[in-house]
């Protein structure tokens, strides 16, 4: 009589080799499709602003200035028109760019700013990788191409928390921006940035609170000295970009002086820098006045740049 062999069969610890093996190599389909999703997204974004940028050349090439925008500062132009009546939602006669782009993705945006009257102005996105071209994924485009923010030719990445003079702020990832959970803080860029007085220089930053019963203030400005490790006496911080601002009921709400900060001033004006100013460190203090805090601040996009 023949006996029937048995087919060999998998052990149990060959079964979860197995299927450890298939997870991890799915982990990585999935993380390599995430990121050459992310490329293929800012693949595109650089694309948009070479065109928004050839669109606003033209422009200034018919009229000699450059458009102005809704809003006053920062404004978003996704889906406006660039025609002869500037950027707005309806088109005039002569059109440059019927649709302006959008971001790809929906928690982000273009923003476009005018800047002297028109006769220059800044184009902004942001990258979701760093490219050497643009160190820390910041796209600012000028009339004269790339023009850097001067926190990142500086090799300052706001979003690095050890890049911020004050303790117990954390970066959250899935909002592209530092928080300060419930406590009151003054954070001071550690690294002074040289300046020239006799130039324009603007500071904008988007911030959103949470949990804002109480409303508690927002300021933005810059620590100033006379050398890189001297602070002008007197003057500890000045706040030209954002100064007591309120809550803003978990929306983001752009900041930034609406005039170039230039010159110097002994009575501490708010558009120009004290006096002896060769040097600055960006600030910002959020959470303010209060003993018990509930309220969340969030910052995100903070640029600083000169024409």
């Amino acid at each position: 009589m023949f006996q029937k062999e048995s087919s060999p069969a998998f052990t149990l610890i060959e079964l979860l080799v197995v299927i450890s093996i298939i997870g991890i190599l799915s982990t990585l389909s999935v993380v390599a499709l995430n990121n050459a999703r992310s490329k293929a997204r800012d693949a595109r974004r650089l694309s948009d602003i070479k065109q928004i940028n050839l669109a606003l050349e033209l422009y200034y090439n018919e009229t000699g200035v450059y458009p102005p925008a809704s809003g006053t500062l920062d404004a978003n132009i996704a889906g406006l028109c660039l025609s002869d009546i500037g950027i707005s939602s309806t088109c005039g006669t002569l059109v440059y760019l019927q649709k302006i782009p959008g971001d790809p993705l929906n928690n982000r945006d273009y923003q476009y700013r005018q800047l002297s009257n028109g006769l220059s102005y800044r184009l902004f996105a942001q990258l979701e990788n760093d490219i050497p071209e643009y160190p820390s994924g910041s796209i600012s485009m000028g009339p004269n191409g790339h023009s850097p923010d001067l926190l990142v030719a500086n090799g300052i990445d706001w979003r690095d928390v050890d890049n911020w003079n004050c303790s117990g702020i954390s970066y959250d990832k899935e909002l592209d921006a530092l928080k300060i959970d419930r406590i009151y803080k003054v954070c001071v860029i550690k690294n002074t940035i040289v300046i020239n007085i006799a130039e324009n220089y603007y500071l904008s930053a988007e911030y959103m609170t949470v949990d804002d019963s109480e409303n508690r203030l927002f300021y933005l400005g810059s620590s100033d000295y006379s050398s890189p490790i001297t602070a002008i006496p007197g003057y500890n911080y000045n706040y030209f970009a954002a100064s007591a601002e309120t809550k803003t009921n978990n929306s983001w709400i752009k900041v930034g002086n609406s005039q170039p900060h230039t010159g110097e001033s002994t009575t501490g004006q708010s558009n120009q820098w004290r006096p002896g100013t060769a040097y600055t460190k960006i600030m910002f203090l959020a959470n303010y006045n209060a003993p018990v805090v509930n309220q969340i601040t969030y910052i995100r996009n903070i640029r600083f740049y000169t024409e």
